[in-house]
């Protein structure tokens, strides 16, 4: 009996600990600016495809077809 006391007082006491950590934490961190950058805010940032030989020879034939298909609309 003395022992699930004991547990529930040692997990009570560490929960309380963790959620002290937490709201600690988040009052130390921060967002401030970066005054210095000149850059846009908000860049655009163009991934390509890693696609392997074969995989690229058949993206070429779909773009293509597609673009014919529109411009026979």
């Amino acid at each position: 009996m003395r022992i699930i006391l004991f547990a529930i007082l040692l997990s009570g006491v560490l929960m309380g600990c963790g959620h002290e950590a937490d709201t600690n934490m988040k009052d130390k961190i921060q967002f401030v600016p970066n005054e210095d950058y000149v850059g846009d805010p908000s860049p655009t940032v163009k991934e390509e495809m890693k696609l392997t030989p074969e995989e690229h020879a058949e993206f070429e034939k779909l773009q293509k077809k597609i673009q014919e298909e529109k411009e026979a609309e």
